[in-house]
């Protein structure tokens, strides 16, 4: 009896050392979350209020995404649930990349992020979407280019505006060529990733065959994704031209851009 008491008398501190990190990590984290980054500026306005805000709501809505894998607990599919776990780190991704590179994701595009991902894990999953309208699986392709372009292209133009100093005659046909090849490589490993998941998750009860054995749904998904990519970049790029007359957004894009300067240096 002796003998365990005092190995319960050893546990006790670790077990508190363990607690206490715990808690310093999460309060980290917590603190990441609620705190306003280097750049407190969304796209739309400069309001720092704004932007605290639009940060908090995009909080409270990205847990849309564990509804699924909640509730595929009660009725488990190894397949879906691995997919619902992949879809959550996607979204909580951009906080992810914002702590550790210490630059910021424009909060209008982590809104599009959340929408686009729960498009693909909580209706075409969860609500069966994918099956029951056939034209489902396009769209997604098609908007997965638009926010992919979103997300990166301000990402590239700031880094471009840091490196460069100034814009010469080919600028934006560089920022458009890098964002396009980067959007379609993702959009290969996305398809890479459905092929290796078809092989090893052919026959499993209630599992959907993502390319459908074929080549033509592979293609028409990369051609959508282009389509897609060719989408985002025009927006963005008019939206900026259409914000500029009133707002430096170089200016803002070269701050995020710096921030990654300095992460990439400081590796």
């Amino acid at each position: 009896m002796k003998k365990t008491q005092n190995e319960v008398m050893l546990i006790t501190p670790r077990f508190s050392k363990t607690l206490k990190k715990a808690k310093i990590e999460f309060d980290k984290i917590h603190h990441f979350l609620v705190r306003d980054p280097v750049v407190k500026e969304t796209m739309f306005t400069s309001s720092s209020t704004v932007y605290s805000i639009l940060r908090t709501v995009n909080l409270f809505f990205s847990f849309v995404v564990f509804i699924p894998i909640i509730g595929s607990i009660w009725n488990f599919n190894l397949p879906h649930f691995l997919g619902y776990l992949l879809s959550a780190f996607g979204v909580y991704l951009t906080w992810i990349f914002e702590w550790v590179t210490k630059s910021t994701v424009l909060e209008e595009i982590r809104t599009v992020t959340i929408i686009q991902i729960s498009l693909h894990s909580v209706f075409g999953l969860w609500y069966h979407f994918y099956d029951t309208f056939e034209i489902y699986d396009f769209i997604i392709h098609f908007t997965g280019g638009i926010w992919l372009s979103f997300l990166i292209y301000p990402l590239v133009m700031g880094s471009e505006l840091v490196w460069t100093k100034t814009k010469m005659s080919f600028f934006f046909l560089k920022i458009f060529v890098i964002t396009i090849s980067i959007v379609m490589t993702i959009g290969v490993f996305w398809e890479i990733g459905e092929f290796i998941s078809d092989l090893i998750f052919r026959g499993y009860p209630g599992y959907r065959l993502a390319q459908e054995d074929s080549l033509f749904d592979t293609m028409v998904d990369f051609i959508v994704d282009f389509i897609g990519s060719l989408t985002g970049i025009y927006i963005f790029w008019n939206t900026l031209k259409r914000l500029n007359k009133t707002r430096d957004m170089d200016s803002l894009l070269e701050r995020i851009g710096s921030a990654l300067k300095d992460y990439v240096n400081a590796s």
